[in-house]
């Protein structure tokens, strides 16, 4: 059995794994700030708008699974670079920036390539951090999704005055070089090759997925991915929606968006902080499904912009944070063998809830004519996963780092 360590080049290779999921998330969102200026320049419509963002969420879900198996089976190192490859290859294409086709043939490359690079988080903390660190790499690595979508919604309206393809080109260089340093300097722990050598041979994803169906708390944790993955997708597509009739603009409903992820940012970090220090993963969960439930309804009864701001910024920090500490318990429950296929059932689970909350909240607000009342179809999600969380037994601990097991 290997001597397993945990030198501090662990955190090079998490920096530049980072950036690269700040790049996944930045390329995603970066023409959602753009709209009218976009669809003008190209002469599109509002669906075709919608499609270079929507194409994220049909293939996440389409290749979790798959990814999940391919880092079981190939590794955090190799299933990194697969997507990092594809994601420069894809960004070339959106140089053709006069063409509609050519930026959504780009944005679907870049939308294969993310579940590559975004589902890895939870397998590079498992194998280059102990124990005690795995929660807070996971914080890291959730951090830096919510930095990219920030980023992407700050920046591009910033400097869209330059032109769309001096924009492009300047994406494209960067991603080139994230992807170059990604593949230049990241490595598998060297103290467990021979583990995860043994480990990778003896893999079988269909024995994988269906072991993981027969873990009642995996398929509980991954129905709580459906809630939360669900309501930020809801609540930051829609929110526009939600306050306006309480007399906010769309650019004070963009800033609240901004400061709920702010607040996911410093939650992503802190809470899996407090959550090793005490040693306890389901209170956090508890206090995040039943803090949802509390803070929501008055966010869209209320016609304060500041109470409005302060309400975004305990929703982001209490109910989006909860995202590391789901993956450091699915760790935990499925075992370090398991740890990517157990991610790619969450984010199949969670991108499903994604489309399904997106599209139940439309139904709903345009069946009842006031769309507030969609807020209702969260508030119901978040009492289920309140109950869910319940049926969970503690989770600390609950994987042995010697054996990988």
């Amino acid at each position: 059995m290997e001597q397993v360590k945990y030198g501090s080049y662990r955190w090079v290779v998490l920096v530049i794994f980072m950036f690269q999921v700040v790049l996944t998330q930045f390329l995603w969102l970066n023409f959602a700030p753009i709209q009218p200026t976009l669809e003008k320049l190209l002469n599109i419509t509002d669906f075709q708008f919608v499609l270079l963002l929507s194409v994220f969420n049909i293939f996440n879900l389409l290749l979790s699974l798959p990814v999940g198996a391919v880092l079981d089976s190939k590794g955090f190192r190799f299933t990194v670079s697969i997507g990092s490859i594809i994601m420069a290859v894809a960004v070339l294409l959106r140089l053709k920036s006069d063409s509609y086709y050519w930026l959504l043939a780009g944005q679907i490359g870049v939308a294969i390539a993310q579940p590559f690079i975004v589902n890895s988080g939870a397998k590079l903390a498992s194998t280059w951090f102990n124990k005690n660190e795995e929660a807070l790499a996971n914080g890291f690595a959730s951090m830096a999704m919510f930095i990219g979508m920030i980023a992407a919604l700050i920046i591009t309206p910033i400097i869209i005055h330059i032109g769309l393809f001096p924009i492009m080109v300047i994406y494209g260089g960067v991603t080139v070089l994230g992807s170059l340093l990604f593949v230049l300097f990241a490595r598998d722990n060297p103290s467990l090759l021979t583990t995860l050598k043994a480990e990778e041979q003896g893999y079988h994803p269909i024995h994988a997925y269906k072991r993981l169906l027969k873990m009642k708390d995996m398929v509980v944790i991954a129905g709580i991915m459906f809630i939360g993955v669900g309501f930020f997708n809801g609540i930051t597509n829609w929110l526009d929606k939600l306050l306006g009739p309480q007399g906010f603009s769309e650019e004070q409903s963009g800033v609240i968006v901004g400061l709920l992820i702010a607040g996911g940012i410093v939650g992503a970090i802190v809470i899996p902080i407090l959550s090793d220090l005490i040693k306890k993963r389901k209170p956090f969960l508890l206090i995040g499904t039943v803090s949802a439930g509390v803070f929501m309804y008055p966010l869209i009864q209320t016609k304060s912009y500041t109470t409005a701001i302060i309400l975004g910024l305990i929703l982001g920090f209490m109910v989006i944070s909860l995202l590391p500490i789901m993956f450091q318990m699915a760790i935990e429950v499925a075992g370090e063998r398991l740890t990517g296929s157990a991610t790619g059932m969450m984010w199949v689970f969670g991108a499903t809830g994604a489309i399904v909350t997106i599209y139940g909240m439309e139904l709903i607000g345009n069946a009842t004519s006031d769309f507030r009342n969609s807020i209702w179809l969260l508030m119901i999600m978040f009492a289920i996963a309140f109950l869910l969380a319940l049926t969970l037994p503690e989770t600390y601990g609950g994987t042995n780092k010697s054996s990988g097991e």
